[in-house]
């Protein structure tokens, strides 16, 4: 596929990827402590991105609830090289959420995008409960996870 277009919406059990622009401007800027303009601009910025096939960010929203819960998807993507950096934020995501949506995360990357090795932003706000129940390993001071051969 020539573009990330047709990657929205992801679902799990209890969630649902999206891109930030199917989210309440408003909401999004709640959640990540911005003004609305700042929030615009750092939506506008993680499109962009998305377009340019340098990165894939979606919201992530409880299905139950329709409440937008965070964020995740892949960062500093290397698709020839298959490896990137994965991120996913959200302060009321308990172990067993940081789970379902790493596992997700994780399978989307492998099967869709074949990345074979995902480094892991801002690791202190996951459990490692989480993290080693999906597979990553702490390696050189960060989360890694590879691929099974």
């Amino acid at each position: 596929m020539s573009s990330f277009e047709g990657y929205h919406p992801l679902l799990t059990p209890r969630f649902r990827f999206d891109w930030l622009t199917q989210f309440k401007l408003k909401n999004v800027a709640t959640l990540t402590s911005q003004d609305l303009a700042t929030a615009a601009d750092w939506v506008n910025t993680t499109m962009h991105s998305t377009m340019n096939r340098t990165a894939l960010t979606w919201g992530i929203e409880r299905r139950q609830t329709h409440k937008l819960m965070g964020w995740g998807g892949f960062t500093d993507l290397e698709i020839p090289a298959h490896r990137c950096m994965l991120q996913v934020v959200g302060p009321k995501f308990t172990p067993t959420d940081q789970e379902e949506i790493l596992r997700r995360l994780i399978a989307f990357g492998h099967d869709e995008l074949q990345l074979t090795t995902l480094t892991l932003v801002d690791n202190h706000r996951l459990a490692q409960t989480a993290l080693m129940a999906v597979g990553f390993q702490y390696e050189d001071q960060q989360w890694v996870w590879h691929a099974q051969h």
